[in-house]
């Protein structure tokens, strides 16, 4: 059996990015959608906004205006809500709404990231009364949510409970007892006051418990076909999609503000089985910009036709049914938007650098599956000589990395997880690469770690990347194909 070839997803960099973000504003009305299709409404003014959904686009658009994430995000919020805002960025929405009733008590206006030193100190040092102030809108969510065992008066209760607690043993604020995890929180004061307690330490962006209810968008645009005659060939659904798709442009009233993250395609068949399948896009997607040809949609609605119709051909096969399951009608609906600036797609509009990220963009939409960039490592242990980077982000690395570039030259692409012993091969077959090592530092026999490596060409031209190692032993790692 062959070895598996080694994860490249695996390597990727750390990620910084805020999973969420909470804005005050007294203009959140006009435009919720500004940094993510994913919304809660908090309270009349406040919004939570899962940002981590378009990560990718807000990574690519800091490259594109070479800048960090809080300039990027505070031109998008001054462009939106004007300079009277608050928006406190964190990993966790419970943090951020903690963090931001505070700010509101300072009368602060900007934005925060709990992921910078100075913020992260401040949100440690805050007392109780920013911790318990927005459980009041809580329990109303709470209760909106119709949480399964939640009784307000259980809650607040235990609350009255936990605030003796904490005024007997005389501490300043929740970090002050951050030494008693959740569990212990639980079994003294009942389960929700441990998932709250939970919340405020936890770095995973994962919700358990937390009442997340989405905002509703008031009008999604929607178009309906009834086809005069059943349909399986792509060919000719393909051209009745474009004339839908148009369609559905016309109720955007050409806004350039206007994105969509997914779709919805309806789909029902010859024997009126209604699947329903999505057209999502990594980026956020103008659909009329691409007017009239809407390659981007017509792309991914065909990877959901060529996936149905081999799932249908595979259910269907011992069944007297046509081979590709006909459509009779269908149903296009826009699930997922954001409203984003226009300067984001036309400030610099000339520029090269813009047009490669709009374009590298837009062929993120276009593929089914995403794209991978990685980078050169100042590393001599051949394994560790590349990692992931974000899209977008600077191939270059920051040092003189002619000696790391000429060592990888003849390094293959793909690398096995696991090398397999093969038979020693001709002189003629091989050729001389480098001698590298590992770790020889952390074995208990170094002069095992040395490796030369060698081209391995077979009888078909095909190479193949091996090593020899101490005992004269040969193995194959990798692939040049």
């Amino acid at each position: 059996m062959r070895a598996s070839v080694i994860q490249l997803d695996q390597l990727s960099v750390q990620d910084d990015f805020p999973a969420y973000v909470a804005i005050h504003s007294d203009r959140l009305s006009d435009n919720p959608c500004v940094l993510s299709p994913a919304v809660m409404q908090w309270s009349e003014q406040i919004l939570i906004c899962r940002v981590k959904d378009c990560e990718q686009f807000w990574m690519a658009q800091q490259q594109k205006f070479c800048c960090d994430l809080e300039q990027l995000f505070e031109r998008v919020l001054i462009h939106h809500f004007g300079s009277r805002y608050i928006a406190v960025f964190a990993n966790h929405p419970w943090q951020c709404l903690v963090y931001l009733t505070y700010q509101l008590h300072q009368q602060s206006q900007g934005i925060y990231f709990l992921q910078s030193p100075l913020n992260r100190n401040i949100f440690k040092s805050l007392g109780w009364e920013f911790w318990f102030a927005p459980q009041d809108d809580l329990i109303v969510h709470f209760e909106s949510a119709a949480v399964k065992r939640f009784k307000a008066e259980s809650f607040r209760a235990r609350q009255a409970q936990f605030k003796r607690f904490i005024g007997r043993i005389g501490l300043a604020g929740p970090f002050a007892l951050k030494q008693a995890d959740h569990h212990a929180i639980t079994r003294r004061f009942e389960g929700w006051l441990g998932k709250v307690w939970r919340w405020t330490f936890d770095s995973d962006s994962d919700l358990p418990g937390f009442p997340w209810i989405a905002l509703d968008q008031p009008v999604k645009p929607a178009v309906r076909r009834d086809l005069e005659y059943p349909l399986n060939q792509w060919c000719y659904i393909e051209g009745l999609l474009r004339e839908d798709l148009e369609r559905l442009c016309e109720q955007f009233d050409r806004d350039d503000s206007e994105h969509i993250n997914s779709m919805l395609w309806q789909i029902t068949l010859f024997n009126y089985q209604v699947i329903d399948v999505e057209l999502s896009f990594r980026h956020p997607y103008s659909l009329h910009r691409e007017a009239p040809d809407f390659k981007t949609a017509l792309y991914q609605a065909w990877y959901v036709y060529d996936d149905l119709m081999r799932k249908l051909q595979l259910r269907d096969r011992d069944l007297d049914l046509p081979e590709s399951m006909p459509f009779v009608r269908w149903k296009i609906e826009v699930c997922e938007r954001i409203h984003l600036p226009p300067m984001l797609w036309d400030l610099f509009g000339n520029d090269e650098t813009e047009v490669n990220t709009r374009n590298l963009c837009d062929l993120q939409n276009k593929l089914s599956i995403p794209i991978e960039s990685y980078r050169i490592q100042a590393n001599f242990y051949p394994e560790q000589s590349f990692a992931a980077i974000p899209i977008g982000s600077v191939a270059e690395c920051s040092y003189d990395d002619y000696q790391w570039s000429a060592c990888s030259t003849y390094r293959p692409l793909f690398y096995y997880q696991q090398h397999s012993e093969i038979e020693a091969p001709t002189s003629r077959q091989r050729l001389f690469l480098e001698r590298c090592t590992s770790q020889w530092w952390l074995q208990e026999s170094p002069e095992q770690q040395i490796k030369d490596y060698f081209l391995l060409k077979d009888r078909q031209g095909r190479a193949s990347w091996v090593y020899r190692d101490y005992d004269g032993k040969w193995f194959k790692q990798g692939e040049y194909w």
